[in-house]
């Protein structure tokens, strides 16, 4: 999440996309990227995407890593938090048909807050296969409730049917990380103007001892 430009925007941003298997979070990135829609995957592998997508007018570069077969426990653990170091927001998928996934979800974000080491970093949670009724066991309400108690935004969704909604999920995503980004940018201004008026004061008060000298 860096800028070196004038304007001092964010030109760039990693996002992690975080799930159990099968909650669609392949189908997310492609649908994403190229608006298509396709069922099978070859889930063992971890892929990083590349666009450059316009949100709100401005460009964006976007890294999105794909996360496979990794749980926040175990041997996979290392491999997970190693993910999570690297990005700057984060999209936590479930599937209203696999109450497993959906009990991940409180994992995975306590995970992030312990690897970031701070809260309030920018995490999305999408609810998934929301077109499959007839197999649903996590409710609408009970996605909202987690959602609600983790600080986070919420969106329940189908991959499946529709691209215009999983847009509007990462790009809720991407307008959370460029909002923590001028926050970090404001810290910074906030710190280094604190550190200009110690100097100052402390090159005041080292002529003064001199001038009593």
């Amino acid at each position: 999440m860096t800028d070196s430009g004038p304007s001092r925007k964010m030109s760039r941003a990693k996002l992690v996309i975080l799930g159990r298997d099968n909650c669609g979070k392949t189908a997310l990135c492609v649908r994403f990227i190229t608006k298509r829609f396709i069922g099978e995957y070859d889930h063992k592998k971890e892929v990083t995407y590349r666009c450059r997508k316009t949100v709100d007018k401005e460009t964006i570069d976007l890294e999105i890593l794909d996360t496979a077969n990794k749980e926040c426990v175990g041997s996979a653990a290392p491999s997970l938090e190693s993910s999570i170091k690297w990005g700057d927001g984060f999209l936590i998928m479930y599937s209203i048909t696999d109450r497993s996934s959906f009990e991940s979800v409180s994992h995975l974000k306590r995970l992030i807050d312990h690897v970031k080491q701070t809260l309030g970093i920018p995490t999305v949670i999408v609810a998934n296969k929301c077109d499959m009724e007839n197999g649903r066991v996590v409710r609408t309400e009970e996605g909202k409730a987690l959602a609600s108690d983790l600080r986070c935004s919420f969106f329940e969704l189908s991959v499946a049917e529709c691209s215009v909604a999983v847009e509007l999920a990462v790009e809720k995503l991407v307008r959370e990380v460029r909002l923590e980004y001028q926050r970090h940018l404001l810290a910074m201004d906030k710190r280094s103007r604190m550190l200009q008026m110690r100097h100052a004061l402390s090159r005041k008060l080292t002529r003064s001892k001199t001038m009593q000298w």
